[in-house]
């Protein structure tokens, strides 16, 4: 049998299963919001409850043996440490003959109590509503004043030379907050629908008294009510709570979604499977594996209840915030120096133009810009010099680039600690030199772009500025690159030697190439710490070059040829993997380093697996 014929039958397969799995998925996915959802619910919730006031019945047998003890001891005539110790003794038995009873075994619900129920529920998700929208509406008139009262601290904090949480949520003092009307009536009608509720239970069991009953009331309101409450939330804590097992019918209307993404997924896994010689002689063996295992997380984000469009819309503004210095790799492979893991030098110099911004206290736009102007003259200064040495050590650029790259951040780690930089922002409070971590805020450029045009689509956020910003990047990028000075610097790239013999000046086109990735590595670094919202120093700019390079490898580059797709391909896919990565990882392992872990071995590996494939020849 064939390659080819065994590929196409397990395909067919899998493509019978999907198709299975859909149908059971398609069926039983309305059920959640039908009658025989609302049935299985109904159900469980009522076995649950039982279940619940079984301790509470406990409790009132244990109070009335407590009492008739102390009543006894009383008649006999005995002192204070009779009756306790008789009191003491009458409740120890009593827990001790009914620890193991199952009050809900056999007992059926009457018709008094279904209705009395579905009243209380309702009741309570009436208040519940009226609250959440009270809560929400004082959160709206009072979050400008906590905006601005956090933003004034934290303005303090940095004036000071204090450090300054890395993460910083608006909260809103709910202190002041008091009930509307209309939820302490909503609160009078849930306290009568329990009570109602409870003369039903009384029913069922005698026993249970007043007492018991106040006592059960927040573990009764947490089992019938709980904000947010779906059909998928309630079963699976009907369930746990009750510590059994679901019906078979339970079980595919709890996971008939699940059953319609697994599908999708073996649809997918099937499509690979017959064109996967396609893919990986167009895309390439690593594209392919990051493409497929970004897809898998998408499904597994679903299959674990995780917010997708939330995380896709971290994954662009990650992408965003990253694609500007994946796209500085892009000259220094078209001029022929391959992977530029030097760019810290170009970082450097973006940091020092964001620090002379906020030591001058330059705001906003302004300061953004004139961040980027300074930090691109002095990379363009440095890129130049930079260039110059690669010139004279021609065919071993990848180990002088990652030397020079190393090299740059460690002598910057002593610069950092002299540069006479005096703002109380920058500097340590005790001590000399700059911090390692430089909060931005209001004052200067954080989120400029992320927050330009920005706006929602469900769950969904587009950062409009920083997307436009990264588009006016690539539009500049590819530009050059179709003008007469970029055209001569792919020809030094793709053939030196034909390029030369073409009077094209091979070391001017170099420069060129090294320079402006450089000066495009200053400007990335503005971008990141704008939409990041600090700035770091030391040695955090040492890896960033890694994942660059990393990330334009496996959008489908080498170490001798790119394009601007492969920017934004690779950037999409590597900061998906790593914003989707981290919550699944979570979830499977909880605690885990597993995401870290991954993100070390694609960057690592897909540099290594483009090095084997670029053949280490000499390209002097």
């Amino acid at each position: 049998m064939t390659t080819n014929k065994t590929r196409r039958i397990i395909a067919a397969v899998l493509c019978l299963a999907c198709v299975v799995l859909l149908v059971l998925g398609a069926v039983n996915l309305p059920k959640k919001n039908n009658a025989s959802g609302d049935a299985i619910l109904g159900d469980l919730r009522v076995r649950t409850l039982l279940n619940a006031t079984g301790d509470g019945v406990v409790e009132s047998y244990v109070n009335i043996a407590k009492k008739e003890a102390q009543a006894k001891a009383k008649a006999e005539g005995g002192g204070m440490s009779a009756i306790r110790d008789a009191v003491k003794k009458a409740e120890e038995d009593t827990r001790a003959k009914y620890e193991n009873a199952e009050f809900s075994q056999g007992v059926v619900a009457t018709p008094e109590l279904l209705t009395a129920i579905d009243n209380y529920t309702a009741a309570l998700a009436a208040h519940g509503a009226l609250e959440e929208a009270a809560k929400q509406a004082y959160i709206d008139a009072h979050y400008e004043e906590a905006k601005a009262k956090m933003e004034a601290e934290r303005e303090a904090l940095l004036a000071a030379g204090k450090d300054v949480p890395e993460e910083e949520t608006v909260e809103v003092d709910m202190s002041g907050f008091v009930p509307t009307q209309e939820m302490l009536d909503a609160e009078a009608v849930v306290d009568g629908a329990y009570i109602g509720m409870g003369e039903a239970l009384k029913v069922i069991y005698p026993v249970l008294d007043d007492e018991a009953l106040a006592s059960l009331q927040e573990t009764i309101d947490a089992i019938v009510y709980q904000p947010g409450d779906s059909f998928d939330t309630q079963y699976d804590r009907y369930l746990e709570q009750l510590g059994t097992k679901s019906s078979s019918g339970g079980y595919l209307i709890r996971h008939s979604d699940d059953l319609i993404y697994t599908a999708l997924a073996l649809l997918v896994v099937a499509a690979l499977t017959v064109f996967y010689e396609v893919l990986v002689a167009k895309l390439g063996i690593p594209r392919v594996i990051i493409g497929v295992f970004f897809i898998l997380l998408c499904f597994m984000t679903l299959w674990y209840d995780l917010s997708l469009s939330t995380l896709l819309s971290n994954t662009v503004v990650r992408m965003g915030m990253n694609a500007v210095m994946v796209l500085a790799m892009v000259p220094g492979i078209q001029c022929g120096i391959s992977l530029n893991l030097g760019l810290p030098i170009g970082l450097v110099a973006g940091l020092i133009g964001g620090l002379l911004t906020i030591e001058l206290g330059i705001p906003g736009w302004g300061g953004f810009l004139f961040a980027i102007v300074v930090g691109s003259v002095i990379a363009a200064v440095c890129g130049y010099l930079y260039a110059l040495m690669l010139n004279r050590l021609k065919g071993e650029e990848m180990s002088v680039t990652t030397y020079v790259g190393f090299s740059i951040v460690s002598l910057m780690c002593i610069a950092w600690l002299v540069l006479p930089f005096q703002s109380l922002k920058l500097r340590w409070p005790l001590g000399t030199g700059l911090r390692n971590t430089i909060g931005l805020d209001s004052t200067n450029f954080k989120h400029i772009l992320n927050n330009f045009l920005a706006f929602k689509i469900g769950g969904f956020e587009v950062p409009t500025g920083l997307l436009l910003f990264v588009a006016l990047c690539c539009g500049i990028v590819w530009l050059f690159s179709r003008s007469k000075t970029g055209i001569a610097m792919q020809a030094v790239g793709n053939n030196p030697r034909f390029a030369q013999a073409s009077g094209i000046d091979v070391d001017k086109m170099r420069i060129v190439g090294t320079v402006f990735s450089t000066v495009l590595g200053a400007v990335s670094i503005l971008v990141y710490s704008q939409s990041y919202g600090f700035m770091q120093l030391y040695t955090a700019p040492r890896q960033m070059a890694f994942v660059a390079a990393s990330a334009i490898l496996i959008g489908g580059a080498s170490t001798t040829r790119c394009k601007i797709s492969h920017v934004l391909i690779g950037t999409f896919l590597f900061q998906g993997v790593l914003t989707l990565g981290m919550p699944v990882a979570n979830v499977l392992v909880p605690g885990s380093t597993i995401s870290e872990t991954l993100r070390i071995l694609i960057s690592n590996g897909i540099i290594l697996y483009a090095l084997t494939k670029s053949g280490g020849d000499s390209r002097a």
